[in-house]
């Protein structure tokens, strides 16, 4: 009898576990979302802006390949600090094509080693990227 009782129980745990879902359900928004999901490549993530002046503005152009099959939205960028400014191509880039990100820094009030964050939010799997500006603030 025990035997039985202990069979039927282990079989409900199995049935049980068996017919959870395995994978994750998604709402309609995320499977649209997940369906206009692309690629995207950078030549460089990051660039050293070298020696420069205290007060000089200094900038670097990134280039953004669009690498899926959609096309590629730069959605949002934020900046690590006030002091870097960027334009980036609005739109779409078509697949295969290029957009630019263009980051300048204003060295104004800062001395020595700099290093300067910029996030940008895009429609891929991995939703954002960073690229890094360097700058070394030398007296005059």
């Amino acid at each position: 009898m025990i035997h039985r009782i202990l069979f039927y129980m282990l079989a409900g745990t199995l049935l049980f576990y068996a017919c959870q879902g395995k994978g994750k359900r998604i709402t309609r928004e995320e499977a649209l979302r997940e369906a206009n999901l692309t690629r995207v490549e950078l030549e460089e993530k990051v660039f050293d802006l070298g020696d420069i002046r205290p007060g000089e503005v200094a900038g670097h152009t990134f280039r953004v390949k669009n690498t899926g099959e959609k096309d590629l939205f730069l959605l949002d960028i934020e900046t690590s600090c006030g002091c870097t400014t960027t334009s980036y191509t609005r739109g779409p880039i078509k697949p295969g094509k290029q957009g630019t990100v263009e980051v300048k820094f204003d060295s104004s009030g800062r001395f020595g080693k700099q290093y300067k964050v910029v996030q940008v939010f895009v429609n891929t799997r991995e939703k954002i990227f960073e690229l890094t500006i360097k700058a070394n603030i030398i007296n005059p």
